[in-house]
């Protein structure tokens, strides 16, 4: 018993001791910001209770500034200061137990005093480091950190966040991209120049006169290949509209034909009506046979069959003009969709093509400056500023290397070239 109560004793000394250090650092951070600092998302605040290991927690304060503890479950700490927080925790385990059976098997509720509850910071949100260092990034923050130590730890000073070992073969290689994406842009004016052509109903196109030289040789080739397209397409729609227009003159001959059976078979029906009539009356006076009667409904009877065949074909024939008629004008508005779709992809490609080469050009820029020693590479002068939230609001502002920082600030480093004009990123 008493090697359990001194094994006890050393334990709450050294949780003692530990929550003793972690407040000197946060009372550390304090004095270096000059303020009490506040919880914000992404903290890790320390919990535990002496004496009571299974009560220890590592909680992260998430984006709504809420943490999780043992017992009092989710607490709100948002812009809270430690001192604040454990307050809070003090109040709230106040009326809390936790069972703890002794050596005997009794199992005693024991309440929580304050003296033994720890809250403490143990990390805070990292700072973010970017702009002309060798490594942006995010960094782990320290009380105490200053500029200085952030670029540092990213690296120190580099202008482009990369060094270009060779500028002559670098300027080189983005050249000869830009080439190839001048050329393919080349194709694309030309080939939305014969799209245009086409939505005119034109049978020739033309383009403006190319000045570059390296250029002319695929530009000669590129309108060569597109109006061998247009006159070929051209010549491929006017066949399926030949097409559809023969189908429409047979038909109408056909319709012709039709219609002149339609009267033949109206008047043969009107004559065997008529005979029809003249037979009954003769079989009425019984002046001829019944078979003679049975002989004129039957010649009827075909007469009405020949017109409803005529009649159905001429039916048909009319749904098969109307369908060809269709198909006429469906073919100029179905070529119109599909040079209006190629027409959309190809500024749209020309959009991001002019994008790239505008990128390219500012990186041979780049590298000419480079290449003309134009950067200080020596005593290079940088420009810091530190972007801090506050309330929710970005307040940016300028920075020396022993501006001192706060868990979450953003620095950006910018070189400066001989001019004195800050080099882009």
């Amino acid at each position: 018993m008493m090697n359990k109560s001194i094994s006890r004793i050393r334990t709450s000394r050294w949780v003692a001791f530990a929550f003793v250090c972690l407040c000197a650092r946060l009372a550390l951070a304090e004095e270096n910001h000059g303020y009490e600092y506040r919880l914000q998302p992404g903290d890790v605040i320390g919990f535990s209770v002496i004496g009571h290991p299974e009560m220890e927690k590592r909680a992260v304060v998430d984006g709504s500034g809420t943490i999780v503890l043992p017992v009092l479950g989710p607490i709100n700490v948002l812009q809270k200061t430690v001192g604040d927080v454990r307050k809070q925790v003090i109040e709230g385990l106040k009326p809390k137990s936790l069972p703890q059976r002794s050596g005997d098997g009794v199992e005693n509720w024991i309440g929580f005093y304050p003296d033994q509850i720890v809250v403490a910071i143990e990390e805070y949100r990292p700072v973010y480091v970017d702009g002309d260092i060798a490594s942006p990034g995010s960094l782990t923050f320290r009380p105490g950190m200053t500029v200085r130590q952030a670029v540092a730890a990213s690296g120190g000073y580099q202008l482009a966040r990369a060094e270009i070992e060779n500028p002559e073969l670098k300027a080189e290689v983005l050249t000869g991209h830009l080439n190839v994406l001048r050329a393919k842009y080349q194709e694309s004016e030309i080939k939305v120049a014969r799209i245009r052509a086409q939505l005119n109903g034109d049978k020739d196109f033309t383009v403006p006169e190319q000045v570059d030289p390296v250029l002319i040789p695929r530009r000669t080739e590129a309108l060569q290949q597109e109006q061998n397209r247009l006159d070929a397409m051209n010549l491929d729609q006017e066949k399926e509209r030949s097409s559809i227009k023969l189908a429409v003159a047979q038909a109408a001959k056909r319709m012709e034909y039709l219609l002149e059976r339609q009267e033949t078979d109206q008047r043969g029906a009107d004559a065997d009506e008529k005979e029809l009539a003249r037979v009954k009356a003769l079989f009425d006076k019984g002046l001829i046979q019944i078979t003679r009667v049975n002989d004129a409904q039957r010649a009827v009877l075909l007469s009405a069959t020949r017109a409803l065949q005529t009649n159905a074909e001429l039916a048909q024939l009319e749904r098969e003009q109307g369908t060809l008629q269709r198909n006429l004008e469906k073919l100029d508005d179905q070529r119109r969709i599909e040079l209006l779709t190629e027409l959309q992809t190809e500024t749209a490609a020309i959009t991001q093509m002019r994008a790239e080469m505008d990128t390219l050009a500012k990186q041979i820029s780049y590298v000419g400056l480079l290449r003309s020693d134009l950067v200080i590479r020596q005593g290079r002068h940088p420009t810091m500023s530190v972007t801090r939230f506050s309330d929710g609001k970005a307040t940016t502002s300028a920075a020396t290397e022993d501006t001192l920082l706060a868990p979450g600030d953003t620095i950006t480093v910018t070189l400066q070239i001989q001019s004195g004009t800050a080099v882009a990123n």
